[in-house]
């Protein structure tokens, strides 16, 4: 397990029951997004985000295979720039959010590429449908952020999936069915780092 795996997984979520070599992260909510993008008919993009999503990861550098992400999205949180477009996603036709309130991605298993990048393969459970969904990660930074002069790590991930697999067929002329998922994330140490005060 490489370190930059391990500060990848912190990153996605506050760690409970964490052992004593574990360092825990927090998202930074004004950095932190999770988007998606389809093709509407060719004349643009259409675009979303959840702005409510939390989990945990737990992390045993002494046993990868223990290793684990769990996310969970609020689907009431969507935003599409419209208010009566946010209803109609999130009505019986679409993400039927009364029915089914939270997505939620679980991990399966951490495929390593190099210091900087790796795969996250796990399962999606959107709209009561369960699928294999593999997120390509990118490392950013890890160090002391200069204006907080806290311990971040920030990464980025990707992954296309397809919405009709989740339930998601309405419209099918209309909106493409490869759905372009991106997260971008920041996380703050929660345990303080002990640092030398600078000399003047």
């Amino acid at each position: 397990m490489s370190r930059f795996l391990a500060l990848l997984m912190l990153c996605l979520a506050s760690i409970t029951a964490a052992p004593a070599a574990t360092v825990a992260y927090r998202f930074d909510p004004v950095h932190s997004q999770l988007l998606f993008f389809a093709d509407h008919m060719g004349f643009s993009t259409s675009i979303g985000r959840f702005t409510r999503w939390q989990g945990e990861f737990s992390y045993d550098p002494d046993n990868a295979a223990a290793n684990r992400v769990d996310v969970s999205i609020d689907m009431a949180s969507l935003e599409m720039g419209d208010a009566t477009w946010n209803r109609t996603m999130l009505g019986a036709k679409w993400f039927a959010a009364e029915e089914f309130p939270q997505a939620r991605f679980v991990s399966q298993r951490f495929e390593v590429i190099d210091d900087n990048r790796a795969i996250i393969h796990g399962q999606l459970t959107l709209r009561g449908h369960s699928g294999e969904v593999a997120l390509a990660v990118r490392i950013n930074r890890q160090g002391i952020h200069p204006y907080t002069l806290k311990d971040t790590a920030g990464f980025s991930a990707t992954a296309t999936l397809s919405r009709s697999a989740f339930g998601l067929d309405a419209l099918p002329g209309t909106l493409a069915d490869a759905v372009e998922l991106r997260i971008e994330v920041e996380g703050q140490r929660l345990n303080p780092v002990n640092r030398r005060p600078r000399k003047r």
